[in-house]
């Protein structure tokens, strides 16, 4: 029981780092490449200083891996397993999206009535 209550720590910790929209956009945009960190910061259109903040957050939580090329620090996913989980919570979304959806159309209807 202890172990659990680590373990959804940590998931909590992890949450945490995922609910920026700009790193999930970081996620996303190394989904299929690893990039510079230049290439990257142009991609998802911040400054280096704050795309330096979100990539260290997300190294130091086992997100994102970096290796060093000459002058050149190239990220990429840790996982592929993080985008699924990801994908998954826009399933969530979008099916929430999709009841909203109905009962606005359900209360527009009554109301014309």
């Amino acid at each position: 029981m202890e172990q659990d209550k680590r373990i959804f720590e940590f998931q909590a910790r992890l949450c945490q780092v995922l609910a920026s929209p700009k790193r999930l956009e970081i996620l996303y945009t190394l989904k299929e490449t690893e990039l510079t960190a230049g290439d990257l910061a142009k991609a998802v259109d911040v400054t280096m200083p704050n795309l330096s903040q979100h990539l260290s957050l997300m190294k130091q939580h086992g997100l994102v891996e970096s290796r060093k090329e000459g002058l050149n620090m190239y990220y990429r996913l840790s996982s592929e397993h993080i985008l699924a989980v990801c994908d998954s919570v826009r399933r969530v979304l979008a099916e929430q999206l999709a009841r909203q959806s109905v009962l606005l159309d359900h209360v527009t209807a009554i109301d014309k009535r």
